[in-house]
């Protein structure tokens, strides 16, 4: 069972925990940003930043999307600290029932073609895949695409 519990807007008390996920040789397919990005970020009203939190309050993983024009959103991170048990798909549930509420239309992001977890999971919540282009500094990798329309 899920130990997530709720999620909630991110501080710029997160930021630490927010680097050490990111620091983590195991997330070898997520980007990370220097604290002072991060800082930027959450002064940005585009910017969108969640953390998955348990029962007692504890973190458990970090989110980030980005407005991306008119109803539409892009998700750019999301990291749980300790993945495979089913924090990350019950998060990404709330996240996007928070924009949905918002009347936000369609939710994007873009994977790594080798990411099959990943992939496995966004398909299963409903993303499409609906396009790709090669990665500029690996071009045997292909960024794939993936849309959610909420409403």
């Amino acid at each position: 069972m899920s130990r997530f519990h709720r999620l909630r807007k991110a501080t710029a008390a997160d930021i630490p925990f927010i680097l050490k996920l990111e620091a983590n040789p195991e997330n070898t397919y997520v980007h990370s940003y220097p604290k002072e990005q991060h800082i930027e970020n959450l002064a940005n009203e585009a910017a969108h930043y969640f953390i998955a939190e348990d029962k007692g309050s504890k973190p458990l993983g970090f989110a980030i999307l980005f407005d991306d024009g008119p109803a539409r959103v892009e998700w750019r991170r999301i990291i749980i600290d300790a993945p495979g048990q089913g924090v990350g798909r019950n998060f990404m549930k709330a996240v996007l029932q928070y924009f949905r509420d918002l009347g936000t239309g369609t939710v994007w992001l873009d994977v790594y073609d080798i990411n099959a977890r990943a992939r496995h999971v966004y398909s299963s919540l409903g993303f499409k895949e609906c396009g790709g282009k090669p990665l500029e500094s690996n071009p045997d990798i292909t960024l794939v695409v993936m849309e959610l329309t909420l409403v």
